[in-house]
């Protein structure tokens, strides 16, 4: 399996404290059957404020050791360097100075968890243009996507990836996230799953399990396209196909009408 979407890399952000966790993570990672690790550090716009310079020597530091610490424990795993980009103004300058694109086209592109800006189709047509993939990083766990789930749908139709956390489907991060995780994977609008892992208690690695679930839920084929394949497509720079999806709510009775406004 590939693991997309992490925060395994030390003392870098709000994920693995120092190298001693980081080296733990990669071991439960390799005894889940992760046999390759995408790490995605989060980036947000404070990070850069004052320039990129000193973000990217912190990243590619810690990144030097753990991948030394790899291969001095003999840890069988492969890794990759990326990062997961909050949506923000300095995404073209992130874009010309910083190593964050998946297989040199792909972006993991995160938005907050309480605000998606109107007319953000705007910014992804852009990238777009640029030659750019934006993957949707959790989106199920997006609360105005939760709400309005067509704003979802129109990046998706546009070729926007979603990636989905496993403790989502698994009812480990909400049940609101679960109940869209579920309706996501029903419609067809997920092209991938990821860890989204930041330590080995309240958010461990789960890839196994999640396997196991989607493999019971949706079938072998479906599991290895999401933890599998398509990460192998990203990996290589290759095409993943995105069809068409239709998130539109449907339409409420009188009566539940009536219920939703007292709620």
């Amino acid at each position: 399996m590939i693991d997309i979407h992490n925060h395994i890399l030390p003392a870098v952000d709000d994920g693995a404290k120092d190298l001693d966790i980081s080296r733990d993570m990669l071991r439960v990672a390799a005894s889940q059957g992760v046999e390759h690790i995408v790490l995605t550090p989060h980036l947000y716009e404070p990070d850069i404020i004052k320039g990129t310079g000193e973000w990217k020597n912190r990243i590619l530091t810690a990144y030097e050791d753990l991948r030394q610490l790899v291969e001095r424990e003999q840890i069988n795993v492969q890794l990759t360097q990326a990062a997961e980009v909050r949506f923000q103004g300095m995404l073209e300058v992130i874009l010309e100075e910083l190593p964050v694109l998946l297989g040199g086209k792909y972006l993991l592109l995160e938005f907050s968890f309480s605000n998606v800006p109107l007319h953000v189709e705007n910014a992804i047509y852009e990238l777009f243009r640029k030659g750019i993939t934006p993957i949707l990083a959790h989106p199920e766990r997006i609360k105005p996507w939760q709400r309005e789930p067509e704003r979802l749908a129109e990046l998706i139709n546009m070729g926007c990836l979603s990636q989905l956390d496993i403790g989502s489907f698994l009812g480990r991060l909400g049940p609101s996230a679960e109940a869209f995780a579920h309706s996501l994977l029903e419609a067809g609008a997920v092209q991938l799953v990821g860890s989204d892992s930041h330590n080995l208690n309240s958010r461990p690695l789960f890839a196994k399990e999640g396997y196991l679930w989607l493999t019971e839920h949706y079938g072998s084929e479906i599991a290895d396209l999401y933890l599998k394949e398509n990460p192998a497509r990203i990996l290589a720079g290759d095409y993943v196909e995105v069809y068409p999806v239709d998130l539109t709510p449907p339409k409420k009775g009188l009566l539940e009408k009536i219920v939703s406004v007292f709620k």
